[in-house]
């Protein structure tokens, strides 16, 4: 479950998130709000979350200044996403050359909200509150050695229950979903890391560095060494 803070002067738009992540089932707990910048920093520090919604325009301290002195104490672990009415929109765009991860337009309509939180988090939602827990769960541990009767024990249910949902809302198997994350992950660090292939694959959660070739030929088309001398030549 993500833990996340909204900031925004108008009550009304704090209420709409809140809203919006319980009809959408979102694996998001709300833990604290705040209606002025110097509160946001504050509630922030103390609190730690993954997520914050950010309004731009707020008294005391704006959302791009909340958001640099977060980022002065090096801690980039937080997705902020700002929130902005049109007006504003120019200063939301330099939120995201401070590292904001995305950015929703007032008023905040609910398919736009959904698009964002899938791009935010990686990955795309159900209308299952139960899934979804799962789907966090797996794209938050997938380096590690996940098993579907470990997923089904962890939220009390059972595993064929989660592979049809697998097969419901993504037409995959269970270890297929974890494969193409693992494999979607490992180009990311062939492309922007110089780490060895053989630690990729152990960081992305294969142990068994003949499957991972396997695998990602399959996904990709070609081997991750094949693969990673293009990216050299280019």
């Amino acid at each position: 479950m993500r833990q996340a803070v909204i900031a925004d002067d108008e009550d009304l738009s704090i209420e709409l998130i809140k809203y919006l992540i319980k009809r959408f089932n979102l694996p998001i707990s709300v833990i604290g709000k705040a209606s002025a910048g110097d509160e946001a920093l504050e509630i922030i520090k103390n609190l730690k979350p993954d997520i914050v919604f950010l309004d731009i325009k707020m008294p005391v301290l704006n959302g791009l200044e909340v958001i640099e002195k977060i980022r002065l104490l090096q801690n980039n672990s937080i997705d902020f996403i700002v929130i902005t009415a049109y007006s504003y929109f120019e200063y939301a765009q330099t939120s995201l050359r401070l590292g904001a991860k995305d950015i929703l337009l007032k008023p905040i309509e609910p398919e736009q909200f959904l698009e964002t939180m899938e791009r935010v988090l990686g990955y795309r939602y159900s209308n299952n509150k139960i899934f979804n827990e799962v789907l966090e769960y797996i794209n938050h541990n997938y380096q590690d050695d996940i098993k579907l009767k470990e997923c089904a024990d962890i939220y009390h249910t059972s595993s064929s229950y989660i592979a049809r949902m697998f097969k419901k809302y993504y037409e995959v198997s269970f270890i297929t979903y974890v494969n193409n994350l693992r494999i979607n992950k490992a180009v990311v660090l062939l492309k922007n890391t110089d780490m060895p292939i053989k630690d990729i694959a152990y960081r992305v959660g294969y142990n068994n560095l003949n499957y991972f070739y396997k695998v990602f030929k399959k996904n990709i088309g070609v081997t991750p060494n094949i693969f990673k001398n293009g990216l050299i030549k280019k």
